[in-house]
Order: C-alpha cells, then sequence, then structure tokens
C-alpha cells in the first residue's frame, strides 16, 4: 500500500509546529495525533500511525510544542497546565486541514497520549461539530475536567491494564462523559504503553474505533463499538 509523505509546519499564534502528514491511497479518514514525538512518546508513536495506515486511514503527527518550548522547564502536566493550550494547537491543525482540497472531505478524529489525552477531549469538546471521533492512549484524560461533558464526539479510552489507578481513573473519565463511550483495559500494558504487544493491540483497537465512527459519520445510523473485550461501553 502507497502511502503519501510529507513534513508540514502549522503556524499557530505566530509560531510553528512541526508535523508528519501521511495519507494512503484511498483513505476513509484522518487521525491528529498529539504527541511530542520524541523518546517513548516518539517510538509509541511510530508504532500506532503504521497501524492506523494499514487501516487506511490518514495521520497528522503534530508536535505539541514548538523548539523554543522543548526547553522549557515549565513545560508540566501537574494542574491541567497547557492542556487548554495544546487542545488549541489541536484545533488549529483541524481548521489548516479544511483548507486542503485533497483532504477537506475527510471525517476526522483526534488521538491523545499523555499531555495529548485530555488535549484532545477538550479540542473536542470546543469543536462538537467538527470532530468525528476521539481516542486516548493512557495519560491523563480526567485533566479535561468539566468539559468531558461537553465532548460529544465517539470517544474511546484505553487503560494500560497493569496499572490499577490508572483504570479506575478511565473509569470515572468515562463515567463523566455523555457521549457515545467506551473503557478498553489493555493487558499486559503499564503506563505510557511501553511494551509492544500491547501496543499493538491498543493501536488495532483506535484504528477499529476510528473505522467505524467515521464510517458511521459517512451514513445514516451509528455503529456500534464490537470489540470482543471491551468493557465500559454506554
Amino acid at each position: 500500500m502507497r502511502v503519501h509523505e510529507r513534513d508540514v509546519e502549522v503556524g499557530v499564534a505566530g509560531r510553528l509546529l512541526e508535523g508528519r502528514l501521511s495519507v494512503p491511497e484511498r483513505s476513509a479518514g484522518l487521525v491528529v495525533l498529539a504527541t511530542d514525538g520524541a523518546g517513548q512518546d516518539g517510538r509509541r508513536s511510530h508504532h500506532v500511525t503504521r497501524v492506523l495506515h494499514e487501516a487506511k486511514l490518514a495521520t497528522l503527527l503534530l508536535g505539541l510544542r514548538t523548539a523554543e518550548e522543548e526547553l522549557a522547564q515549565e513545560w508540566t502536566l501537574r494542574e491541567g497546565a497547557n492542556v487548554e493550550l495544546v487542545a488549541h494547537r489541536l484545533e488549529v491543525a483541524r481548521d489548516w486541514l479544511q483548507r486542503d482540497d485533497t483532504l477537506s472531505l475527510l471525517p476526522v478524529g483526534y488521538l491523545g497520549a499523555g499531555l495529548g489525552a485530555a488535549a484532545a477531549l477538550v479540542a473536542a469538546a470546543h469543536q462538537p461539530h467538527g470532530v468525528q471521533a476521539v481516542v486516548t492512549l493512557g495519560g491523563r484524560p480526567d485533566l479535561a475536567g468539566e468539559l468531558l461533558h461537553h465532548v460529544r464526539a465517539p470517544t474511546l479510552l484505553l487503560a494500560p491494564g497493569n496499572d490499577a489507578d490508572r483504570i479506575a481513573l478511565h473509569r470515572r473519565v468515562n463515567d463523566a462523559l455523555e457521549t457515545r463511550k467506551a473503557v478498553q483495559i489493555v493487558e499486559g500494558a503499564s503506563r505510557g504503553f511501553p511494551e509492544d504487544d500491547p501496543l499493538a493491540a491498543a493501536a488495532r483497537m483506535a484504528a477499529a474505533w476510528f473505522s467505524d465512527c467515521f464510517l458511521a459519520a459517512a451514513g445514516p445510523g451509528m455503529l456500534e463499538w464490537t470489540h470482543e473485550q471491551h468493557t465500559g461501553q454506554s
């Protein structure tokens, strides 16, 4: 399968965010990934994007920070710092994609990990008609706070099976969401999804969720999430 790829820059408030746009032939949708793009996060993103491409889903792998912010010691997840900032950058990236004639008709989803998990949910809450699906891969989706109640996009929460605290956190987030949603416990995964097999399984779950939601957005009705091991759907 051929995948067309190019490096891009998205301008936000006078700053540039670097990204990698990858578009398989006959793409069925486009997923914007909120990631720092380095270290463990870069490895995770590489695995996930490969699986999404195999499912004929285009991706925009967007760095969350500018070059200057990469060096800033105060960039932190504590107390939800920077969640709204990152969410705004996701929203701008989506609007940027809509100006491309070859991509503007594709349904769009957000996939967030780490800080990006909460940011993806906040961005979806701000764009109730512009986002067709959300997946969070671990992280702290609870930092979306009260905006969880305003998310309208179908949302899949992927929780690490080896972390009881994070499982409980994801179930609380699931309870707060007022849209089609599901919690999927990824067996064998610890915080950050460093293990290859659980990460691959999570990527396949994400691809299935996006594919189902995008297909439903293109036609009448809403397909049901049918993964064999899902829990917490409502």
